[in-house]
């Protein structure tokens, strides 16, 4: 019986939905580290570009692997950018892919919601909470760089859908509703 209280982000104002070009953005972002599993990103980055080169595949983060994944994976539809502002991140991404073997509730998906960003995801945990199969994003505990292409080719055939509904679900982690909820139960 204990009350839980999820994470909560700034919703940003007046967002516009995502829209595809030739090229559809594919990204990682986070700690280059063993626990996120960028090596399976890269795995799927592989997979997807054996048959469409219509894709760029962008890795946003530094960490312990960073120097060793690019130096191994070097293609041209792949982008290591290191850190940067994560309103860069947003700004040029089609689909956000999380890839750690668990992952409670990860920011990066609340953020790129907000953005009205869909995720795919192979993570156990929390995440269930915040992607929802077919509605705005995938959710697939999964080892398969296949599988996690096919999910993403998904989401590009119906992709103002599914960035709509990440638009529409994002209202439902708004920081200001969180804090609110938060501070009634306190004074409850």
């Amino acid at each position: 019986n204990s009350l839980i209280h999820l994470n909560g982000i700034r919703l940003k104002e007046n967002l516009s939905l995502r829209k595809l070009n030739n090229n559809i953005q594919i990204s990682f972002a986070g700690r280059i580290e063993k626990e996120n599993d960028p090596g399976f990103f890269l795995e799927i980055a592989s997979e997807y570009l054996k048959n469409d080169n219509n894709a760029i595949f962008n890795i946003f983060g530094d960490g312990p692997l960073f120097k060793v994944l690019k130096q191994k994976y070097k293609k041209k539809n792949l982008i290591f950018h290191g850190w940067v502002k994560k309103e860069k991140i947003y700004k040029i991404t089609n689909v956000i892919v999380i890839t750690s073997p668990i992952d409670h509730f990860p920011y990066v998906a609340l953020e790129a919601k907000s953005y009205g960003i869909p995720v795919v995801s192979c993570s156990k945990g929390d995440i269930k909470k915040i992607v929802i199969n077919n509605i705005d994003g995938y959710l697939d505990y999964t080892k398969s760089a296949k599988k996690m292409v096919y999910l993403i080719k998904k989401i590009k055939k119906s992709y103002n859908k599914f960035s709509k509904n990440s638009l529409k679900r994002s209202k439902h982690f708004d920081l200001n509703n969180s804090c609110k909820k938060f501070w009634k139960s306190i004074n409850d």
